[in-house]
């Protein structure tokens, strides 16, 4: 018996030696590939060394680990990525060690390294829902988890590589780049064209990807594919996250979103990439199409560029412009109401084709959306074609109308630039700032109030003048009431954010003699996470890019939600107090 005890304890002590082994193994292959892209660039002896021993030891823990389990039937799929990641990693392994010492090439060592720190990647996600079992506010699992990525993100920038010879990034430099790319603002101290390196740009894209998704959605979504799924506290808390309320459907709606942006993405960058014809090293036009296709979607303004899109290469390029436009606008209007869309086009086509199916009616938001959306897309491209040509001569890239409408739905969120943006005038300068406040769409990677909450909030202001009774409606659908005051309470917070925020720019900026439309303009850019600006970002004082970089996050987060997880909720029973009005006019 005592045999048996000690048999199974020490049986015991092997597993978990084993499963320590796995986090050791991803730390490793992690740390020597920050090494080899961001501070050697070169195969070294230690490295290649490290390398092949990490990548034999783990195929072999992983291919023991498959063996042991082999006769598992509930958990196949789990057992059989292992087993094909543990081959590949092995015959890549093997392939290293026999190579010449004088023939060494970074491709392999890559590979090896990226499949042992993805399979590390995949053991945190299988276990994620120890961390969000626990009780939680989403806001809260929001805010830290952007604040780890922008951390990380700036510890990464920082590494020498990632910036071209001669240049160093500073730690706010860093900081105000990781935050602006994950919060997909586009307010930038340095070019990223010409400061960063293609190792730092893509750290950028990897940031900007990551924000305009979020983390959370990409680890549930990688638990709802490579493992059980979600559970019913996962279910509630994503489904707060991606604002959707049928617990049934959240895991679908989540595969939607992750599907449809990264199909959508694709789409644009073949589509820039066969338009792109300046630049005739294919690597380095893809690299351009897939990283303007990211950042256009994502909302993020980010250009590898040196003028961004007002650069010569791409001057009257109209087929970049239009697709530009078109990926903003998708990214913008929020992958619920793509989705509620998609649905609806399905389902009026079996009408149509096969006379037969449900009838399906888009959402009151869907509709709301797409109607809003259109009217401040027009109607901005036609005060900006005012103030612009009619009123002055402002500069263009291809004809006044594209580029009219290009910096009408760029400056909700995308920041993107077709001209000089210090050549803009005044009057056009103020448009935009009216058009950046506003936003873009709830669910989407957009910020700004959002069109939803302008919407309703005039609504609701035009309800109460009128001193209306039936309540408001919108398409035949009568909206809650605690809607419109909500949305009301959101324009009036974010005005006094604005306002104590410019005031406290204005103090920092008082040595120099900077307009206040500028200095307007750079805030609500940063909040609004929009990334158009005025060539002013880089001049600014070290006070006023941290006070720019709260902006950003807050603007990201949502300042509802930041001040809904900072606030404690009112828990105490409903007050038996007797009423009194008070006079109001």
């Amino acid at each position: 018996m005592e045999d048996s005890e000690e048999a199974q304890e020490d049986s015991a002590k092997w597993r978990a030696f084993r499963r320590s082994l796995h986090p050791v193994f991803a730390l490793v292959a992690g740390v020597c590939l920050l090494a080899l892209v961001g501070w050697i660039g070169e195969i070294t002896g230690w490295l290649h060394a490290c390398t092949v021993t990490t990548g034999i030891v783990f195929s072999l823990e992983r291919i023991w680990s498959f063996w042991s389990r082999r006769h598992e039937r509930h958990d196949r799929f789990r057992l059989t990525v292992r087993i094909v990641l543990a081959v590949v990693v092995f015959i890549g392994s093997v392939v290293l060690l026999f190579q010449p010492s004088g023939g060494r090439s970074m491709g392999p060592h890559l590979l090896v390294l990226i499949a042992v720190l993805v399979s590390g990647l995949s053991l945190m996600i299988s276990h994620q829902t120890r961390f969000t079992a626990r009780a939680f506010h989403p806001g809260l699992v929001l805010i830290v988890s952007f604040f780890l990525i922008i951390l990380g993100g700036a510890l990464l920038l920082k590494m020498p590589l990632c910036t071209v010879p001669g240049q160093t990034c500073s730690w706010l430099d860093a900081a105000f780049t990781s935050t602006s790319a994950v919060c997909v603002t586009g307010l930038t101290t340095q070019n990223p064209a010409t400061f960063f390196s293609t190792t730092g740009q893509v750290i950028i894209l990897l940031l900007i990807q990551v924000g305009g998704l979020g983390i959370m959605t990409l680890t549930f979504f990688a638990a709802v594919v490579l493992f059980e799924g979600l559970s019913l506290h996962d279910r509630l808390l994503l489904g707060k996250m991606i604002q959707e309320n049928r617990l049934a459907r959240v895991a679908e709606t989540l595969q939607f979103i992750v599907v449809m942006t990264f199909l959508s993405e694709g789409i644009g960058a073949a589509v820039l990439f066969f338009s792109l014809e300046g630049i005739p090293d294919l690597s380095t036009r893809l690299f351009h199409s897939v990283f303007h296709s990211i950042s256009a979607f994502c909302n993020a303004g980010f250009s590898t560029l040196p003028e961004n899109l007002a650069s010569e290469v791409i001057h009257a390029n109209r087929v970049w412009q239009i697709m530009i436009m078109v990926l903003i606008v998708l990214g913008g209007l929020g992958t619920l109401v793509i989705e509620d869309v998609s649905f609806w086009s399905v389902a009026k086509f079996k009408r149509w084709r096969l006379k037969e199916g449900p009838h399906r009616r888009l959402r009151v938001h869907t509709r709301l959306v797409l109607v809003v959306t259109a009217l401040l897309i027009v109607i901005g491209a036609v005060l900006i074609f005012g103030t612009e040509f009619l009123l002055g001569n402002g500069p263009e890239n291809g004809s006044r109308v594209i580029t009219a409408f290009f910096h009408s739905v760029t400056a909700r969120t995308a920041g993107f630039n077709a001209v000089p943006m210090s050549q803009i005038s005044v009057l056009t300068a103020q448009v935009l700032i009216v058009l950046m406040i506003i936003g873009g769409s709830p669910g989407g990677t957009a910020g700004g109030l959002r069109t939803t909450v302008v919407a309703i909030g005039l609504a609701q202001l035009w309800h109460q003048l009128r001193l209306g009774r039936c309540g408001m409606v919108f398409f035949n659908r009568k909206i809650p009431e605690d809607t419109g005051s909500r949305a009301l309470g959101l324009v009036f917070l974010t005005g006094l954010w604005l306002v104590g925020n410019f005031v406290i720019l204005e103090l920092l900026e008082a040595g120099n003699e900077v307009s206040e439309t500028k200095l307007m303009f750079e805030l609500v850019s940063a909040f609004a996470t929009v990334g158009l600006s005025l060539d002013l970002t880089p001049t600014l004082s070290d006070g006023s890019k941290t006070l720019l970089i709260v902006n950003m996050f807050v603007g990201r987060i949502g300042l509802l939600t930041v001040m809904a997880t900072l606030i404690k909720p009112d828990q105490r029973p409903a007050s038996g107090k007797p009423t009194e009005d008070i006079l109001l006019t």
